[in-house]
């Protein structure tokens, strides 16, 4: 009895190390998860997007057909200077590669919660594609924003929105996809996961590379536009809960 009690003991070291492993495995994905979580809460709190009662923007039927109606039409030209004093001309960004035009609003939280978004599309086609921001502030205003985000294509500024009257963008958020030919290929009055991979598609389909897989998960589902650039908005405003 005596010679098999060291055996039995053994045995139950050899059970006990693989529990020991497993709760080890469960605490630091644990711990990993929650300093992800952590940090995406101080990042949504420095970009001021973790207030429960901002307001979000539902793209509406008619800012939808409005939109599409400016489509295969050519697209408005503009000479605007961007954040580094370089002049940006559509002619000149529409005449290398096909060119992603989007609508800023300073300090809206839509325009800085779609941000990401754009980036993560810029990193993927940025090869293949110019993509140009247009901003309603002064250079001091292109300038913190480019700064605040690093954005990896210029920012350009219209202080009296007038660029964006003649787009008829009349929230920030809108989005425009402009050929070699200058020609309006798709126009879209704000964002969602599916306008997104949509954009994707049309991209790839222009320019003859595959579709690049985008990380847009957090994406929304419905369409959502900004804050307005006038005194109207055409948008269904939902309260934040």
């Amino acid at each position: 009895m005596i010679r098999f009690q060291p055996e039995l003991k053994l045995h139950s070291a050899k059970i006990q190390i693989p529990a020991i492993l497993v709760v080890l495995v469960i605490g630091f994905v644990a711990i990993g998860y929650f300093i992800f979580q952590a940090k995406k809460q101080a990042e949504l709190q420095r970009l001021g997007l973790d207030d429960p009662e901002a307001k979000k923007h539902l793209v509406t039927e008619p800012m939808t057909k409005k939109a599409q109606e400016q489509e295969s039409k050519p697209a408005p030209e503009f000479e605007l200077t961007d954040s580094n004093g370089k002049l940006q001309r559509l002619a000149d960004l529409r005449s290398e590669k096909p060119t992603i035009i989007y609508f800023i609003k300073d300090g809206c939280p839509c325009s800085e919660t779609y941000e990401p978004f754009m980036q993560e599309f810029a990193r993927n086609y940025l090869d293949v594609a110019n993509v140009l921001g247009v901003i309603d502030g002064t250079q001091e205003t292109a300038r913190a924003w480019s700064s605040r985000y690093v954005n990896p294509y210029p920012i350009a500024f219209d202080p009296t929105s007038a660029t964006m009257r003649k787009w008829e963008a009349t929230n920030s958020a809108f989005t425009a996809l402009v050929d070699k030919q200058g020609n309006l290929v798709a126009y879209w009055p704000g964002y969602s996961r599916w306008m997104l991979e949509e954009l994707s598609q049309k991209l790839a389909d222009m320019t003859g590379v595959p579709r690049r897989r985008l990380a847009i998960i957090d994406g929304p589902s419905k369409l959502y536009t900004g804050c307005s650039f006038g005194d109207e908005d055409p948008s269904e405003i939902i309260e934040g809960r």
